[in-house]
């Protein structure tokens, strides 16, 4: 079994516990895509790096992708990392050194209390009112903060 599909079953189990997971997405919710024409620049890691990123520091592996994220308004910006798969999946490569995220329809909740959501990249602490949980999929979810939710996806209707 790989660390990812681990990493699901716990976020499963822990979320079960923690208030986050697919039934807390029944009510209060609602459907947003990346905004697709938007452009990131990217990179390709030649070796291990560690990324800073919103959440905070990530050690990168070599062949990970690390995408600019939008402007922080504390730090000036911030970067997150893909494996190769994952990049590909979610995002439109546009063979400059840049790329376009793929529209691609995701349940949305406005966090209604405080926790922390563990990925297979690390920990993310959100707080109430102040972050956005986005459901990847069964088990998988994500925190964005909502300025940076504001500056990169739009409601699907």
């Amino acid at each position: 079994m790989k660390t990812q599909d681990i990493r699901k079953i716990i976020n499963i189990i822990e979320n079960a516990i923690t208030g986050v997971n697919d039934d807390w997405f029944k009510t209060g919710s609602f459907i947003a895509a990346k905004i697709p024409n938007k452009i990131e620049p990217f990179r390709i890691l030649k070796e291990p790096e560690i990324i800073h990123s919103r959440e905070g520091d990530i050690q990168g592996r070599a062949g990970s992708y690390v995408i600019a994220g939008p402007k922080d308004e504390a730090t000036g910006k911030f970067e997150y990392l893909n494996d190769p798969k994952t990049f590909h999946e979610l995002k439109t490569d546009n063979g400059d050194g840049t790329a376009s995220p793929k529209a691609i329809p995701k349940q949305v909740k406005l966090a209604d209390h405080d926790g922390v959501l563990h990925t297979s990249w690390g920990d993310l602490t959100y707080t109430k009112g102040n972050d956005y949980i986005v459901r990847h999929g069964t088990g998988d979810y994500g925190a964005v903060k909502l300025d940076a939710f504001a500056q990169t996806y739009q409601e699907v209707k």
